[in-house]
């Protein structure tokens, strides 16, 4: 780790610990309502707890330091706990998606559907079901649906007891429907995606920037909000997030597929085994000649089927092919990021935490 990751990182962790202490404290709150836990689906939150305290806390993170530097104040208590919103919603979606992929891990973590999987008991639990595999994998998938549930509960909650204005609280609660409805139009371009196999780079962005950057624009207003910025200064800082969000996307799918070097703790060939429609696919379909086409396609989104030659075969396709220009597009977006963010005027020392946070996505290993 070099001397200027070190610090981002040290810069970066009372946030990420101030996050997971309110999603903690959010959810402990609510499971001390439930009473008994006799039955297994009053447990099957609790066991997911590893998965609701994993990440980066970038969307937080942005919350909190676009209010700091928005007020020039130096601590965030204000928005420590209605910026919460953001890491519980993005868990919210987690949860879904990997049920909609079909998804046994999340990263280094079993995802909630298989974990809460484990605890059915029926003597039928192999046997097939109509629409899922077996029996037991219906009641993993039907407690993470109703999991998720509960953490948007709790989000909603947590925005509309936030101890700050009603106007803001209003305004906080039309991000959290906009972002629902946009995330889910974006959710559903990528699984239409899957099947496609033509994918133009317009497309995948409009639906990142559904999928993904809708929630780094809301952490953006959502800092804004809970700062009382005025338009002028908010929508700057928007665009930071918007262009840092293309970034972030770009970079985890370079380090996804394991084309650049990676230290994410988890499969570095998993995009490729699901066949990832991700702007490394649109530019590599692009560009690369229609006679290595066919041998790519065997090769990609195979699943449990994917060989090593089929791993290596599609990362050299992805590195002659689209590597150069996928990295041209991070080091564009980090730019046009900072430049959004140096037109906002942030105070110090904020405003170049976050230009280091953006910077860092042309590097990031993790």
């Amino acid at each position: 780790m070099t001397a200027s990751s070190a610090a981002l990182e040290a810069a970066l962790e009372p946030f990420r610990a101030r996050s997971n202490r309110e999603v903690q404290t959010i959810l402990d709150a609510y499971e001390g309502t439930r009473g008994s836990r006799e039955y297994p689906s009053g447990r099957t939150l609790a066991t997911s707890r590893k998965v609701l305290t994993a990440g980066k806390r970038y969307r937080y993170t942005l919350a909190c330091l676009a209010y700091q530097g928005l007020t020039a104040w130096p601590d965030f208590e204000v928005a420590a706990r209605p910026a919460a919103w953001l890491e519980l919603y993005h868990v919210y979606t987690l949860f879904l998606d990997d049920i909609m992929d079909e998804d046994e891990r999340r990263r280094t973590l079993p995802s909630s559907w298989s974990t809460t999987a484990k605890a059915y008991r029926g003597k039928d639990a192999a046997q097939p079901g109509r629409l899922f595999r077996s029996v037991r994998q219906r009641y993993g998938a039907s407690m993470a649906i109703l999991d998720a549930l509960r953490i948007r509960s709790r989000l909603e909650r947590a925005i509309q007891t936030a101890n700050v204005g009603v106007a803001a609280r209003a305004q906080l609660l039309e991000i959290l429907t906009e972002t629902d409805l946009k995330l889910s139009d974006g959710q559903g371009l990528d699984i239409d995606f899957e099947t496609v196999r033509e994918l133009s780079e317009q497309d995948y962005v409009r639906m990142s920037e559904l999928k993904t950057g809708v929630l780094y624009v809301a952490a953006a207003k959502t800092g804004a909000i809970l700062a009382g910025a005025p338009e002028a200064r908010a929508r700057p800082v928007e665009e930071f997030a918007r262009r840092f969000a293309e970034a972030f996307q770009d970079r985890d799918d370079l380090l996804g597929a394991g084309v650049v070097v990676s230290q994410i703790g988890g499969s570095t060939q998993g995009d490729i085994e699901k066949g990832k429609r991700t702007r490394l696919y649109a530019v590599a379909m692009a560009r690369m000649p229609a006679a290595r086409r066919a041998a790519f396609l065997r090769a990609y989104g195979r699943g449990s089927k994917t060989t090593a030659k089929d791993v290596r075969l599609v990362r050299s396709v992805f590195r002659e092919f689209a590597l150069e220009e996928v990295t041209k597009r991070i080091r564009e977006n980090v730019d046009r990021a900072i430049a959004a963010l140096r037109a906002a005027g942030l105070a110090e020392p904020y405003q170049s935490v976050l230009e280091s946070l953006a910077a860092s996505q042309r590097t990031r290993r993790k």
